[in-house]
């Protein structure tokens, strides 16, 4: 009797089924880097003609992305980032000659889209 329960085609699969779930799992847990989508807000009061912006870990440049000719909007970048802390700099060239600098916090959890502005407020 055992044989033939045994022998079932859904029990013989439930090992990959397994497998399978916890792959899936491990794949969006925190031990992997997680797709996010950094999106930057530009000033608007403000005509930037160069925008760069440079995200940091401690020590660790962990992403660098510069926007030349006059940036208008809000600017997307595509990152693949584990959950933590890190500090963004932003490198601005204003249309007057001028340049801004500035320094931010960000801490990312488990969102998968993160806003943050260029000048911060």
């Amino acid at each position: 009797m055992t044989d033939g329960f045994l022998r079932h085609p859904f029990l013989r699969r439930v090992p990959l089924l397994l497998l399978l779930l916890a792959g899936g799992f491990l794949w969006r847990s925190a031990l992997f880097p997680q797709p996010r989508t950094f999106i930057w807000e530009l000033p608007a009061s403000v005509p930037v003609t160069r925008a760069e912006i440079q995200l940091w870990k401690g020590r660790t440049l962990m992403a660098r992305a510069e926007w030349l000719n006059s940036p208008q909007g809000a600017l997307l970048e595509e990152l693949q980032l584990r959950r933590g802390t890190y500090r963004a700099l932003s490198f601005l060239e204003l249309a007057d000659g001028g340049t801004e600098q500035h320094t931010q916090p960000v801490e990312l959890d488990s969102e998968e889209t993160v806003h943050l502005w260029l000048r911060p407020r």
